[in-house]
């Protein structure tokens, strides 16, 4: 088991305080070296603290804080255990920019400095994943997409998008379908995904999410990154989220 002591930057955040969940999951995804898996957010990570990360190459990972207290968790998930979910119809990129500019979240959000879908974070800083809500389609509730185009603030050594800000767009769009005819504060708590390929930095991709099914206090809901291009598949996520019962408001103030 490896052990590694590092600090998430304030850039990397979703409420303002801690990490943007899907971020936060893929810096798990990233130390256990996995292309496929799932990640429970157990409770919040802090940001500009140390944080004490274990992982078991492509097996499994923990983020645990200085007190020992497990902030999440991750298991690898062979590739033919993951699921074939149906797909959208997939826009053409003028379209799904269009479509981007009625985003809910330039009117309300809960957290505008968030690292991924932050309409408050400039180009080259932030995400800027922005998805607003798509025509409809039979089989998919509250079916959003957005555009995304990955700078290389957010790229590997290889000029492709690293895998957390990968999960990071398999986050936050997932949460507006989940809340769209209904909006409130959610927060991620579970994300099991996969990465096929990871979008090139420079490059148009297009964001989808649509909402699988609505519980009490509870979402699950679907995202997806194609190319912008082909439409291929990049990558999907499975996301459950939940509307928190003891929130810390101060969270909310960058």
């Amino acid at each position: 088991m490896k052990v590694d002591n590092i600090i998430l930057s304030k850039r990397f955040c979703g409420p303002p305080k801690t990490g943007n969940g899907g971020f936060t999951a893929g810096i798990l995804v990233e130390a256990v070296g996995t292309k496929s898996a799932e990640i429970r957010l157990l409770n919040p990570t802090p940001v500009e603290s140390s944080i004490i990360l274990e992982s078991e190459k492509r097996k499994q990972g923990t983020i645990y804080d200085d007190s020992k207290k497990t902030l999440a968790t991750l298991k690898s998930i062979e590739d033919e255990d993951f699921p074939e979910y149906k797909l959208p119809i997939v826009p053409d990129l003028e379209d799904a920019k269009k479509i981007s500019t009625f985003y809910p979240g330039f009117t309300t959000h809960p957290f505008p400095t968030c690292f991924v879908c932050g309409p408050k974070r400039e180009i080259n800083d932030g995400m800027r994943i922005f998805v607003g809500s798509a025509p409809e389609q039979i089989g998919f509730e509250n079916l959003m997409v957005g555009h995304w185009l990955p700078d290389e603030t957010i790229s590997s050594t290889d000029g492709f998008v690293r895998d957390a800000a990968v999960w990071g767009a398999l986050d936050c769009p997932g949460g507006f379908s989940a809340v769209l005819d209904e909006p409130q504060l959610i927060v991620l708590s579970k994300i099991r995904g996969k990465i096929l390929e990871r979008p090139k930095t420079g490059e148009d991709s297009i964001v989808m999410s649509w909402r699988l099914q609505k519980m009490s206090r509870a979402f699950k809901v679907m995202t997806a990154i194609f190319k912008s291009d082909s439409k291929r598949l990049m990558a999907i996520a499975e996301a459950l989220w939940l509307a928190p019962k003891n929130w810390d408001n101060t969270n909310q103030q960058w």
